[in-house]
């Protein structure tokens, strides 16, 4: 059994005064339906699509809005064993969940793999990526940290501060140079769209707010604080067009 994480879910850290607020937004915009609620308080649900596996998971948290990553494999010993070989260190432990922190402080589970999960692409607009926001000293440890943790080559595109690490079938990974010096890395959840100014609109009427808009992507908030990008990627094949 392979230690490299075989699937990979984007865990939306929401605050929990904002919680259902949150939960109605996101499945608005993704179109998935919330699953039940779980754990000791029902801070846990799975946001669920209508085809595939799902990947987009929410937590009601006493703190601000985040986003960490959730890593499932088969052999979960081998991959504490592996990400800390890697440089990863311990954070905490819930129930048997082992939660650590990338060498640049992002925070990530590790939790089991359930079956043979696949990414189906539908719809004119498909969560599909998840982006590193990686302050400038951190860089180069990060891209080889998650290179060597997930098994992908990194790719480098016409902007040089993006590297992207894609797995056909799979979450996508894009790692994004800031231009902070220093800080921890954080993580962003980044929509492909068939038309970026038609979902702008409707984000908006939905509680969103707009950060910025640049050539290829628009920078959004959403209701409970999740920083996400709108971003002009084929929602098919989740390739810039040309690439």
């Amino acid at each position: 059994m392979s230690a490299r994480p075989e699937w990979i879910q984007v865990f939306l850290d929401t605050p929990a005064d904002a919680y259902e607020d949150a939960v109605t937004f996101w499945s608005a915009v993704t179109g998935w339906t919330p699953s039940e609620r779980r754990g000791e308080d029902g801070q846990f649900l799975t946001l669920l699509p209508p085809a595939g596996s799902a990947y987009l998971k929410m937590q009601a948290v006493d703190g601000p809005a985040g986003v960490h990553l959730d890593l499932d494999s088969a052999d979960r010993p081998a991959a504490v064993a592996l990400a800390r070989d890697l440089g990863a260190t311990p954070a905490w432990t819930y129930h048997d969940v082992e939660v650590m922190r990338s060498p640049g402080g992002l925070l990530f589970c590790h939790t089991l793999l359930d079956g043979g999960p696949s990414l189906v692409r539908n719809g004119a607009t498909v969560l599909d990526q998840v982006c590193l926001d990686i302050p400038a000293a951190h860089w180069e440890s990060e891209v080889e940290f998650w290179s060597d943790l997930t098994g992908r080559v990194p790719e480098v595109g016409s902007l040089p501060q993006f590297a992207r690490m894609v797995e056909d079938g799979r979450l996508r990974i894009l790692l994004q140079r800031l231009d902070e010096t220093d800080g921890p890395v954080r993580a962003h959840p980044d929509l492909a769209t068939a038309d970026r100014e038609a979902d702008t609109a409707r984000h908006r009427r939905l509680g969103a707010e707009v950060v910025s808009v640049n050539a290829f992507w628009t920078v959004l908030t959403a209701p409970a604080g999740q920083v996400y990008c709108l971003t002009d990627r084929d929602p098919a094949t989740g390739r810039a067009a040309g690439v």
